[in-house]
This record gives C-alpha cells, sequence and structure tokens, in this order.
C-alpha cells in the first residue's frame, strides 16, 4: 500500500533532527506498532552513520501538522523494517527548510541497505 505525504504526516509520529541543516525537512515516520525506543534505536544507527546529529530528535507536534500537510512539499518516503514491524523514513521540501538531495540518497540507500 502506497502512502502520500498526508498519510505520513497525519498518522505518524514525526521524528527529525533539528540540529542538522543537511537533514532538514527529512524525518524518521513511526506509528503506533513501534514504540519510541524503536525510534530511538534506529535514530542511533544513523546517528552511528553521520547522518544524525549528536543532538536528541525532535518531534513534530499534532497541532503543527496541519501546517506540514499544506506547506510542504513531498519528495518521496522509503520503508524498512525494525524487529519485523514496517516504519519509514520521508523527505518534504519547504523553503525555510530544503531538503538536500544528496542527503536524502543517503539516507535511502543506508535504509535499504541496514533495514
Amino acid at each position: 500500500m502506497s502512502l502520500s505525504a498526508t498519510d505520513l504526516i497525519n498518522n505518524f509520529e514525526m521524528y527529525f533532527d533539528g540540529s542538522d541543516m543537511s537533514n532538514a525537512s527529512l524525518y524518521l515516520c513511526i506509528d503506533a506498532k513501534l514504540s519510541d525506543d524503536d525510534a530511538q534505536a534506529i535514530i542511533e544507527t544513523l546517528r552511528a552513520s553521520g547522518l544524525w546529529s549528536a543532538d536528541a530528535a525532535k518531534t513534530v507536534p499534532a497541532e503543527h501538522k496541519p501546517m506540514y500537510a499544506e506547506q510542504m512539499e513531498f519528495i518521496g518516503y522509503v520503508s524498512g523494517k525494525i524487529d519485523g514491524k514496517v516504519f519509514h523514513a520521508s523527505a518534504y521540501n519547504h523553503e525555510k527548510f530544503p531538503y538536500n538531495a544528496g542527503r536524502w540518497e543517503e539516507w535511502k540507500s543506508f535504509i535499504a541497505a541496514n533495514y
């Protein structure tokens, strides 16, 4: 089943790296089947590979999600599995937080190779 930009925004907890601008508008999308511990484990593997800063991950507050759905240009998403449960990484673009195409390719390759 294919997910839309708004499916990912509205139905998933969206984790992001607020400290590394090369990760701007890239999100780790976790649903209720996975825990925060699962998300942190994925983030730690990204961090260990130099794809996430040392700072704690942030999440998109529910009250900001309508603005995200309205203002963000959807680039795409990839899926991976941890402990047999699916998660997604998504890329969007925004004029204030433009995504880095090279970093997005690194994320996609990393998830394909590790998850």
